[in-house]
C-alpha cells in the first residue's frame, strides 16, 4: 500500500507575487531557486535542496468574495528561533496569533501572508520552562492528535479556533 511520506510542495497563486517572496523569505526562511520555463511569472521557494513553495502570479481580481472558499487554509511546518520570529511579525505589522494547543511540546505561531493563507510555524518548547528546545524529546508529540478523545485538549483547541488573528503593535 502507498503512503504519504512528506510534504513535497504548496502552491499559492498570488497577484502579490514579490510582497509573497519576501514574506516567505522572512518567516519561513526559504530562498529563490532554480524553475521550469514555465509560460507564467513565479517562484519555486526551496528548504535546502527541495522546492516546497511553488508560487504563481496571477492578475488581480477584486471580483473574488471574502469568504473562505475552496483556498488553502494555512500549511505548517517545524521552526527555531521563537522569539525573533515573533519580533519580526510584529515588526512587519502581518496579523498572526499564537497557540499553545495541546499537551505536545509545540508551540504554534500562525501568521497571514499577503494572500490570506495562513502559515503556522511550530517551534518545540519545553512546556514547564517555556524555553525552546533545541532536540525534540523522546514524546514530543505525546497528545497532538487525541483532542476527540480528551475533552479538555478538545475545548482548548475549539477556544483557539475561535481567537481571531491580531495585528501586530
Amino acid at each position: 500500500m502507498r503512503k504519504v511520506h512528506g510534504l513535497h510542495h504548496v502552491n499559492i497563486e498570488t497577484s502579490k507575487l514579490e510582497e509573497t517572496r519576501q514574506f516567505y523569505e522572512e518567516f519561513a526562511g526559504l530562498t529563490v531557486g532554480p524553475r521550469p520555463r514555465l509560460a507564467f511569472p513565479g517562484y519555486w521557494m526551496y528548504f535546502g535542496d527541495h522546492p516546497v513553495l511553488h508560487l504563481i502570479e496571477i492578475p488581480d481580481n477584486p471580483g473574488m468574495p471574502n469568504a473562505r472558499v475552496n483556498r488553502i487554509d494555512h500549511w505548517a511546518t517545524m521552526a527555531e528561533g521563537y522569539e525573533e520570529t515573533l519580533a519580526l511579525v510584529k515588526e512587519r505589522g502581518h496579523l498572526f496569533r499564537e497557540a499553545d494547543i495541546g499537551d505536545d511540546h509545540l508551540k504554534r505561531l500562525f501568521v497571514k501572508d499577503p494572500n490570506g493563507c495562513v502559515l503556522e510555524l511550530a517551534f518545540l518548547m519545553d512546556k514547564a520552562t517555556g524555553k525552546e528546545l533545541k532536540n525534540k524529546p523522546a514524546n514530543w508529540h505525546v497528545n497532538a492528535t487525541i483532542y476527540e478523545l480528551d475533552p479538555e485538549a478538545r475545548e482548548r483547541l475549539e477556544r483557539f479556533k475561535q481567537k481571531e488573528m491580531v495585528p501586530a503593535e
